[in-house]
């Protein structure tokens, strides 16, 4: 049955969701009358999208059995079969992903309400909502158009309530035919298209290819998404329009069910699609994240987020006195310190002074033994106690953007320690202190990536990522090699080394899981938040080095608009398709 929807009552609906915290009453509309085709009379091109979700089709297993329209598109398109759906691999969890830009963490949304839950570990937390792209796009683009054709009533009345028009229909032949009508009487700038009869026959058979029902339904799909690119290129402007076809799938499935966080269940697929693209198989990996900032909450100071791990007591493998020598790895990303408290030194830079951020001690006086990192306004040291001498060794950072810093600590004598720090890899930074009593170099104090108990000066802002420690010195050679290492670390000639392998992707209680069996995870505290990205590295893994999540692809539909996200939006997906404009955009 059709719904059509103009903006007022877009707007009407989303202050009667954010009000009563339902969705709109449904009234009967007469027929849509359609509008002309634009006739491009100036000769400008304009640029299409067409968003296409196959919900429930895990990309591993359509991969092995690829029907051929699909096949077709990947001719003319940026592909991979490795794309990750959220961890909460729910319908409405996973179309809110997709929709708004931000993962399961943030926007927690679980059930077809497409309400935000409060946090029940900070129950009096305010609880904040993260728009559609359709919202966005009605209040910084009301020109562009839009239209969502979907089996979901939720979708249409809650969710995507800002698009100019939304269809329910009652099969997927259903959607497909209005599609190819929407492309041949219509002129939207964005047109989303949902296919569930895939989720249907995974659900009732299994999400694989041994089930005939599965394979049935995505040919059968295949076959729809044949007739809609067909009446795409027959469209009368179609050389004056640039379109950008998107077909994935808001998530996978694993035996008859899905819901739940495991590869099979995340395992997506995603195309991206245009007559000018060569064919190109993304192959990047998943890189995940956390944001420490801030402090306890008192006073002037803002609740921060930051990491401990659990006590691990005086003999702990991080220890210096233990191990006698040790290889810290860490990718950081400093941001702009602003945060304005009393003791703040340079408002609006990257300067911090005098705060420990990360390590094994949970001080930052000569007092107190062991090891951190320690801001020193646009440097950062590594700074070494053993309780009454300090050994430091200090480096310039790498501001605004993700870098590998290494630390290598090792004791030469009993009294004598060698710190080097690398870049990247490449040897920035090298310090031998004498008089240091590296038995004592110990603590029972937990390993904390953020802010200490004790602070002097500023409250540091920092992304952090793939945290290793090993309980060896590794040479210059090995450290570039490690650093660019694409297989699993702990199978590798390093694994009997590495004590601590921290991915920064926390659950639901926030907590980091190490890696490494038996070894200490890490307990965020504080409003955190994971983030996920295309791994970062300073080694050439190739143009094609990108992994795809279920957040790009609102920052792909925007950066093809020519729209512009803003920072305050907070969204996790990142923009790809613009390091291939020499294909696409013409002189």
């Amino acid at each position: 049955m059709k719904k059509y929807f103009n903006r007022i009552k877009a707007a009407i609906c989303a202050l009667a969701i954010l009000i009563v915290w339902a969705g709109c009453t449904k009234y009967e509309n007469p027929p849509a009358v359609y509008e002309d085709l634009e006739q491009g009379g100036d000769g400008t091109v304009k640029r299409k999208v067409l968003f296409i979700s196959i919900d429930g089709a895990v990309g591993q297993e359509i991969k092995k059995n690829l029907p051929k329209n699909l096949t077709n598109l990947l001719k003319t398109s940026k592909y991979t079969f490795n794309a990750l759906a959220d961890e909460n691999t729910s319908d409405a969890s996973t179309w809110m992903s997709m929709m708004s830009g931000v993962s399961f963490a943030n926007h927690g949304i679980t059930d077809d309400s497409y309400i935000p839950k409060p946090n029940e570990n900070n129950p009096h937390q305010t609880v904040g909502g993260y728009p559609s792209i359709l919202y966005r796009m009605s209040t910084i683009a009301p020109n562009k158009k839009t239209a969502v054709i979907s089996r979901s009533v939720a979708i249409n009345d809650r969710l995507l309530v800002s698009a100019n028009e939304t269809y329910e229909t009652k099969s997927d032949e259903a959607v497909k035919t209005k599609v190819v009508e929407l492309l041949n009487k219509k002129n939207n700038d964005l047109t989303i298209v949902q296919f569930t009869d895939l989720l249907e026959a995974g659900k009732n058979g299994g999400f694989n290819i041994e089930n005939a029902g599965y394979v049935s339904a995505l040919n059968k799909i295949d076959g729809y998404i044949g007739e809609i690119t067909s009446a795409l290129e027959k469209r009368p402007n179609f050389l004056l329009e640039d379109w950008l076809i998107i077909i994935t799938s808001n998530h996978g499935g694993i035996d008859k069910s899905y819901g739940g966080n495991s590869v099979a269940e995340r395992n997506t697929f995603a195309i991206f699609e245009n007559k000018n693209f060569k064919s190109a198989e993304l192959n990047g990996e998943r890189m995940s994240s956390v944001r420490m900032w801030g402090y306890d909450g008192t006073g002037v100071y803002p609740l921060g987020v930051r990491a401990l791990s659990e006590n691990i007591s005086d003999k702990s493998d991080y220890d210096l006195a233990t191990t006698n020598e040790l290889t810290i790895f860490s990718k950081f990303r400093f941001n702009r310190n602003n945060t304005k408290i009393p003791s703040t030194y340079d408002l609006g830079s990257y300067n911090y002074w005098y705060s420990g951020i990360f390590g094994k001690d949970s001080n930052t006086s000569t007092g107190t033994p062991g090891w951190m990192f320690y801001t020193f306004g646009n440097d950062i040291q590594v700074r070494v106690s053993d309780g009454s001498s300090v050994a430091t060794c200090q480096v310039g950072k790498i501001n605004g953007d993700w870098y590998t810093m290494t630390a290598v600590l090792k004791s030469i004598s009993p009294n004598k320690l060698n710190i080097k720090i690398y870049n990247n890899g490449t040897l920035a930074q090298e310090s031998t202190t004498e008089n240091m009593k590296i038995e004592n170099i110990k603590t029972s104090d937990p390993l904390i990536f953020g802010y200490r108990p004790s602070i002097s000066y500023d409250l540091v802002d920092f992304d952090v990522a793939d945290v290793h420690i090993l309980n060896k010195a590794l040479s210059q050679e090995e450290i570039r090699d490690f650093v660019c290492y694409k297989d699993d670390l702990k199978s590798s000639s390093y694994g009997a080394s590495l004590k601590g392998f921290w991915k920064m992707s926390p659950n639901a209680a926030g907590v980091v899981a190490n890696e490494i069996s038996g070894k200490s995870a890490m307990q965020l505290t504080g409003p955190y938040r994971g983030k996920n990205t295309t791994k970062i590295s300073p080694c050439d893994f190739g143009k094609n080095f990108y992994f795809i999540q279920s957040t790009d692809y609102y920052t792909q539909i925007f950066y093809w608009l020519e729209l512009q996200t803003q920072k305050e939006w907070n969204l996790d997906g990142q923009t790809f398709l613009n390091n291939y404009e020499v294909e696409f955009l013409k002189p």
